[in-house]
């Protein structure tokens, strides 16, 4: 198991190197002048080309990369051209509310993706199959930024049973005290019950937005997977034994369907905290997403390539943990097939 651990350390290692570089060397390439869009219109071309200066912007690729790997192995990812913040304080202040936003999501995704995937796979080529199908096929195809305008007309402009898209508490609510930066976690851990339930009902609509999307992933995964295993040696012969289907299903079929589920749930959870741009933006929810946003208009190179890193090495960390889960789960992957 140490060398399976320490083989998954090391690969992913030199993924980070990769992704560091591949993100440097892409937001060199982006157009525009991140200078002269933070010091506006009316800024003359000395003040451009001091602040160019300033931060660099005109010494040869090769030197600002060496400039900026030299920073990133001290911790420091940059200062923010558009506010003149580092980019770690903007970043890390932002982390919370997009892992809770990120959090929520996929509990939604996970409460409507496995057991509508369970339902298809235990009546495969039926109508409750052909139902999952469709809903998972319309769940992939549609924008979120559509699906979140079609849940603030409804649930919001029309029923009144959410808030609107104005952040995560009410105006005029104060935060709970910051313990993890998650509200509804940190109302809990005060003993504030109410404020958690402000913080909830605002979570609510941009966490659906983001779950019902990603739980059509979940469903195709879950129904594959549990598919994949109909015909196999062990079901048939628990079946001829007369063990009931419905135990054969969630006991024997779910667990060995784990492998597939795991990898599928990584990629989600993968989605959510990098694909949450545009639901930020329209719920003005005080994340990642939305600084990163903000960073594309304002051309804020160091802002993107922080979130780029970021985001990255979760991904990565994830990958990294799900493949130790499958060492716990099947004793061949950590014994390299010896088992």
């Amino acid at each position: 198991m140490t060398r399976y651990v320490l083989r998954r350390l090391g690969i992913s290692a030199v993924t980070v190197v990769g992704l560091v570089l591949v993100v440097f060397l892409v937001t060199r390439i982006l157009p525009g002048d991140a200078a002269a869009a933070r010091l506006g219109p009316e800024a003359t071309a000395e003040d451009v080309a001091a602040l160019r200066d300033r931060y660099g912007l005109d010494d040869p690729l090769l030197v600002q990369l060496g400039d900026y790997l030299a920073r990133l192995a001290q911790g420091d990812l940059g200062q923010a051209v558009s506010t003149g913040r580092d980019v770690s304080t903007e970043l890390f202040a932002r982390f919370p509310a997009t892992i809770e936003l990120a959090l929520a999501a996929l509990v939604v995704a996970l409460l409507i993706g496995i057991p509508l995937g369970v339902l298809a796979a235990a009546r495969h080529g039926r109508v409750a199959d052909g139902v999952a199908r469709v809903y998972a096929v319309l769940g992939s195809s549609m924008a979120p930024f559509w699906l979140g305008l079609l849940l603030i007309f409804g649930l919001f402009s029309t029923l009144r049973w959410l808030p609107g898209p104005i952040g995560r508490l009410p105006v005029g609510v104060a935060p709970p005290p910051e313990i993890t930066g998650m509200y509804v976690l940190d109302a809990l851990l005060s003993g504030d019950p109410g404020t958690a339930g402000q913080a909830l009902r605002y979570l609510a609509l941009p966490a659906l937005t983001l779950g019902i999307g990603a739980s059509a992933a979940v469903v195709k995964m879950v129904r594959s997977a549990l598919i994949s295993t109909a015909g196999t040696g062990y079901v048939r012969t628990a079946l001829a034994f007369g063990v009931p289907g419905r135990e054969v299903l969630w006991r024997d079929r779910m667990r060995n369907a784990m492998l597939p589920i795991l990898t599928s749930l990584g990629l989600v959870f993968s989605f959510l905290l990098g694909g949450n741009v545009i639901v930020e933006q329209l719920f003005s929810w005080p994340g990642m997403g939305r600084l990163a946003y903000d960073a594309v208009r304002a051309n804020d190179l160091e802002i993107l390539q922080g979130y780029a890193i970021v985001i990255g090495v979760v991904y990565i960390g994830l990958n990294v943990l799900i493949d130790l889960a499958y060492g716990l789960i099947d004793p061949r992957i950590r014994l390299g097939g010896r088992a």
